[in-house]
């Protein structure tokens, strides 16, 4: 998911059916440039060069979503369900994370088995959530803001933490984690400590993406990868 804005301008963008790397291409009605799906960056053209900004998102199923927003809204084709060639969701894929010139993809299995995964993507340090459950994925960085104003650099707070699971909360089902340095219990959907000294505070979303571990590799070549390929999930 990319802002569509550009220099103020905001601009509209449809498939140009045509692939890139095996991977999607847009075209912008404004200048007709090509895009790079994967990399949200113009490939040909008058932006030629220019890259969106990769805005952060949770990766919900549409079951564990409606459960916890009853009165949501989607629009779907005349088809009426979710289902791709009676395709069912598989663990195979990567969580990755891009930051400046580093990258790291997080195996979704392994990262479900986890529960929660502590690690660094270059120099900044994040947190990447998965609910075995539910198949929700989260990315935060690790540093925590106790002013509702989240500034624009996640590095700028010297609340480094690291996360462990701490059950679920009753009224809602949802997983809840507590950092090892205060002991503070977060509601990670919301990315908000509910509980402890850290109460009020909050943390900052890390954009990522899904993607086969190949494709990620292909756009970024540069990436570390954790985790195993192997590894099945435990939805115990």
């Amino acid at each position: 998911m990319h802002d569509r804005r550009i220099d103020g301008d905001t601009f509209t963008f449809g498939n140009e059916g045509a692939l890139f790397m095996n991977a999607m291409t847009w075209w912008d009605w404004e200048t007709n440039s090509i895009w790079s799906q994967p990399w949200g960056a113009a490939i040909d053209g008058e932006l030629s060069g220019t890259r969106l900004t990769l805005l952060p998102f949770e990766l919900v199923p549409w079951s564990s979503w409606i459960a916890r927003h009853p009165e949501s809204k989607v629009l779907v084709d005349e088809r009426g369900d979710f289902e791709y060639r009676g395709r069912i969701p598989v663990d195979q894929f990567v969580i990755g994370i891009s930051i400046g010139e580093a990258a790291k993809a997080f195996y979704f299995a392994s990262s479900a088995n986890a529960g929660v995964v502590n690690d660094f993507v270059g120099e900044f340090p994040v947190a990447v959530f998965v609910d075995s459950s539910t198949r929700v994925i989260d990315a935060y960085f690790r540093r925590a803001h106790r002013s509702e104003q989240v500034d624009n650099n996640p590095n700028a707070s010297s609340e480094l933490l690291t996360f462990t699971p701490a059950g679920s909360e009753k009224s809602t089902g949802a997983n809840l984690y507590r950092d090892e340095q205060t002991g503070s219990t977060w509601d990670i959907v919301r990315g908000v400590a509910i509980e402890g000294s850290m109460k009020g505070a909050i943390l900052q979303r890390a954009p990522f993406v899904s993607a086969y571990d190949w494709a990620w590799g292909d756009f970024n070549p540069h990436s570390e990868f954790w985790g195993d390929q192997l590894d099945e999930m435990n939805s115990e």
